[in-house]
């Protein structure tokens, strides 16, 4: 009795790919070279290619073009890549929490100084707390990382989106808002008279600008339509950090972005000092490296991130006017 006969697409359902053909073309498409997969996988670039063959008759399809030393993916590849890395990870991580329970897992992340500062490193021991054997690598965006350092798995950047090649997501709306220490506020006089005349001595008063952003105090003068003179703030600094810092010593009113001071809110050591705060053009990114989306560490962070950042979102510290002292 004769079998019957297959369509390729039956073929293919009922049977795996070969394993080792699988994670030399998963290597060679994520390193976007011969060479390196065969030094990762300790195989040589002729094995490599031998099993990409493999891969590619089993599938009946090209998966690289080989332009002299250089490959590049095919429709299919880029297609089939992601869905070959999932596995993977997903097999991985399950087999660390079946069998691996205390293994060390690590994570570099790399943000602006004044969102580390002022935003994560606060909320990092609850991280810690969550996840005990992720080690946390954070690094300022103006550092160059050295050769024996390990590539990003995630970023956290101000921006406006749109950056090609990369998986990126806003993490919350901006707003910036008008805050002072309370001894400033102590000593001068504070805007709480009707809006115009707050404006005004607002106007007068020394402030703190944090210059690179698009926005700044004369936007916020505008979009309450303020007609008065606009003096150029008295102190302008290069980052939100050291504008934060000038702040906190009573140098003045500084316009800043809400998620940077809601902390010091919250503990007495900068007050709102208007009820008007102004939409920013700007947001926080989450940038991801696409080779470590799915790898334990990167999502546990993730996850983390999010609700986090929702919870901040929501405190009511930066909501309410407090009364201002005389």
């Amino acid at each position: 009795m004769s079998r019957p006969a297959y369509h390729p697409s039956q073929r293919l359902a009922q049977r795996l790919p070969p394993f080792n053909a699988l994670t030399a073309f998963e290597a060679t498409a994520r390193l976007g070279s011969l060479t390196r997969a065969a030094a990762e996988l300790c195989i040589t670039q002729g094995a490599v290619s031998q099993r990409v063959k493999q891969l590619e008759d089993f599938l009946d399809v090209s998966l690289f073009l080989r332009r002299g030393n250089r490959i590049e993916l095919t429709d299919e590849a880029h297609a089939y890549l992601p869905l070959v890395s999932g596995v993977f990870e997903t097999l991985k991580r399950g087999t660390a929490t079946l069998f691996q329970h205390d293994e060390q897992q690590s994570l570099t992340l790399r943000s602006n100084h004044s969102f580390v500062e002022y935003w994560l490193i606060p909320r990092l021991k609850d991280f810690q707390r969550l996840h005990p054997n992720i080690q946390v690598t954070v690094l300022p965006h103006n550092q160059v990382l050295p050769d024996e350092q390990p590539d990003v798995d995630i970023e956290i950047i101000n921006g406006y989106g749109g950056w090609c090649g990369r998986e990126y997501e806003k993490l919350a709306d901006e707003q910036w808002v008008v805050v002072a220490s309370p001894t400033f506020l102590h000593h001068s006089v504070a805007p709480n008279a009707s809006p115009a005349s707050s404006l005004d001595e607002l106007a007068r008063a020394p402030r703190i600008e944090c210059i690179g952003y698009r926005e700044s105090w004369l936007d916020w003068f505008r979009l309450q339509k303020f007609r008065g003179q606009i003096p150029p703030a008295g102190l302008r600094f290069g980052n939100a950090s050291l504008a934060i810092a000038a702040a906190l010593e009573g140098h003045g009113f500084l316009l800043v972005r809400q998620s940077f001071v809601m902390d010091l809110i919250k503990n007495g050591r900068l007050q709102l000092a208007h009820v008007f705060s102004m939409p920013s053009t700007s947001s926080q990114y989450l940038l991801v490296s696409p080779e470590r989306r799915h790898a334990p560490a990167v999502n546990d962070f993730y996850v983390w991130l999010r609700s986090t950042m929702h919870t901040s979102q929501t405190n009511p510290a930066v909501c309410e006017m407090p009364s201002q002292p005389r």
